[in-house]
């Protein structure tokens, strides 16, 4: 006579659930459900696409993040990517449209260079990847102020802002830009060759060197993907205030790495995903939404953003030494 399965105990359930859909989008959910009970207001599809205009620029220069702590780096430097491209942006641009197409060629090729520059330092003169990238941050910000001599000038042109302001069917266009974008590095990750090697490469370099895996190459890929991803979610944020401002970056140095934290990738690499940070970046965002509306100030924002970032370490780590 055949034995009946035991029955699942509640708990593992629940935890079934959670690993289907993604810890970090069960906190989504939570965490809006929360808003809206404290603030009904949260429930209106305004209020919805409002968190995703706003999530996208995180989002955005997050996705670049993702990529290369999946090969086992930081960059620390894509706030300086962000506060020189909205610089150098205003400044060409100068409020015409005539300027796009030459100040956004102009920035992405300024940004694959800050890329280019990092991969240098860290992979040819073996640099630790958060020195490194902290120094060219330095660097950049030391440029756009002498760039500016501290007065920084021009706006973004009309046609441009749209990117950042309008909508299409009542979707905002940074958050389609956003999504895009994610969704491309998503399936380049899950569905190339060039996604497998940069996971085997963060699991453990030298294992990937002796299968044949050019890994320095893929180490450099990752650092010129950071800092184009930094530099398209600096467009976007310069279309949406469409002025400078030489503190406008400064906002990402640990948002874009909380918001890829947050969504499981692993600060050690080869273990995350492009689509969870998309997660990450939207559960910062209802954060700082949801600290706004509880009226809690600037430094206990930042430490409540800082102990997330830790827990969801601690988290990610018993849930994979739970799996072996």
């Amino acid at each position: 006579m055949e034995k009946a399965p035991a029955p699942r105990l509640p708990n593992q359930s629940i935890g079934s659930v959670v690993t289907a859909i993604g810890p970090v989008w069960v906190a989504v959910i939570a965490l809006y459900v929360i808003s809206a009970i404290i603030s009904p207001a949260m429930f209106q599809p305004s209020q919805v696409m409002n968190i995703l205009q706003v999530a996208a620029f995180v989002g955005l220069i997050a996705c670049g993040q993702t990529l290369v702590l999946l090969i086992g780096g930081i960059d620390m430097s894509q706030a300086g990517v962000v506060t020189l491209i909205n610089i150098i942006a205003t400044s060409m641009m100068m409020g015409s449209d005539a300027n796009i197409g030459f100040a956004v060629v102009a920035c992405l090729g300024l940004a694959l260079a800050i890329g280019a520059a990092n991969a240098f330092l860290i992979v040819m003169l073996r640099i630790t990847p958060l020195i490194a990238t902290l120094s060219t941050n330095s660097i950049l910000f030391g440029i756009a102020l002498i760039y500016t001599g501290g007065a920084p000038h021009g706006s973004s042109a009309p046609s441009f802002n749209w990117l950042g302001q309008g909508n299409i069917a009542g979707f905002p266009v940074s958050a389609l830009c956003w999504l895009a974008v994610a969704l491309m590095l998503a399936w380049v990750t899950r569905a190339t060759v060039y996604g497998r090697w940069l996971y085997a490469t963060g699991a453990n370099p030298v294992a990937a060197r002796m299968m044949g895996i050019p890994t320095r190459a893929v180490q450099a890929s990752g650092y010129i993907v950071s800092a184009l991803t930094a530099a398209l979610g600096s467009l976007l944020l310069t279309a949406y205030v469409g002025s400078p401002s030489l503190g406008i970056g400064n906002q990402f140095m640990f948002t874009a790495v909380a918001a890829v934290v947050v969504g499981g990738t692993a600060l050690s690499g080869g273990i995350g995903g492009v689509m969870a940070t998309v997660g990450g970046a939207i559960f910062i965002t209802e954060l700082n939404s949801f600290t706004n509306i509880i009226r809690i100030n600037t430094g206990t924002q930042m430490v409540l953003q800082g102990a997330i970032i830790v827990a969801s370490v601690v988290l990610y780590r018993a849930v994979a030494q739970k799996r072996r």
